[in-house]
């Protein structure tokens, strides 16, 4: 089909179809000529796959093509799991067995630390050799700041489709700490290796750590500025805040494996009580 009836189809904008294929999160077209190009129905189905994430709300660009990258989408079956054993001849196969093998790192450094696992461990698990994962990465240490690249995509991704809809300010940040707190507890052991790897004289675990928490927060400082700009909340510093409340979420999710005392909504109704009452104390309180 040509982009035309793409765009009927799929009721997306072309200027967005070519904006995703820049990006590379939508496969190329079928070019018959310089300015002739085709469509088919696995290009339909992506970009339904992308509705179906986004549904109006604003999703990281590396978060909706880290999730494609992840199926194989065959336009008679729809999305289907990729057979990372399948010999690659295209460039998609080949990001999709890369990608099947940062999911299976992430299950083996969780289990075993970074250290103490074994290249082997993750290839034969693959069912794949040693020399195919050589192929798509340099060595262990590759793979690990890859699949903490992918953790943090995922967790930055989550939160913005899990938002979507809603408008309220102190139910936005609830639902962005349930979501990290999901995904710290579940990537917390792979976090913890990353600052082990502090103590050594490499210079990527910081600037590593940099990044992610660059990530993790600059969703949340929009928020608070924009919060700030409407008047809901008192003039504060973005940055600090953002970042009180992940470190709030951390220790809290520490205090959460300890007993049974607390549960996430009685922790997360805390964590929110505690910043929203700061936010919003009048003038008076604040001079005083």
């Amino acid at each position: 089909m040509r982009i035309k009836e793409l765009e009927e189809r799929s009721g997306v904008p072309r200027t967005t179809i070519h904006f995703y294929l820049r990006n590379g999160i939508l496969h190329p077209s079928h070019k018959t000529g310089r300015t002739m190009a085709y469509y088919d129905d696995s290009h339909l189905q992506q970009l339904k796959e992308i509705n179906k994430l986004k549904k109006g709300s604003r999703v990281p660009v590396t978060f909706l093509k880290a999730h494609l990258e992840s199926i194989h989408v065959d336009p008679s079956e729809g999305a289907v799991e990729y057979d990372v054993r399948k010999s690659v001849t295209t460039n998609k196969e080949k990001d999709l067995k890369r990608q099947e093998i940062i999911k299976q790192a992430i299950r083996v450094f969780s289990q075993k630390g970074y250290h103490q696992t074994k290249i082997v461990d993750i290839t034969s698990q693959l069912k794949i050799s040693t020399g195919t994962f050589y192929l798509y990465f340099k060595n262990k240490r590759d793979l690990f700041i890859e699949v903490i690249d992918d953790v943090f995509r995922y967790i930055v991704g989550e939160a913005a489709i899990a938002i979507k809809g809603e408008n309220d300010f102190q139910e936005r940040l609830k639902i962005r700490g349930r979501v990290f707190y999901k995904n710290y507890t579940k990537y917390s052991e792979i976090l913890n290796q990353l600052r082990a790897e502090l103590a050594s004289e490499e210079q990527w675990p910081a600037e590593k750590i940099q990044k992610i928490y660059h990530g993790l927060t600059q969703p949340v400082i929009r928020e608070i500025e924009a919060a700030v700009k409407e008047g809901i909340i008192r003039k504060i510093d973005p940055d600090l805040s953002a970042y009180a409340l992940t470190g709030l979420i951390e220790i809290m999710s520490l205090r959460l494996s300890l007993d049974n005392k607390y549960n996430l909504e009685k922790i997360i109704d805390f964590i929110a009580d505690l910043l929203i009452s700061q936010m919003t104390l009048d003038d008076k309180r604040v001079n005083r």
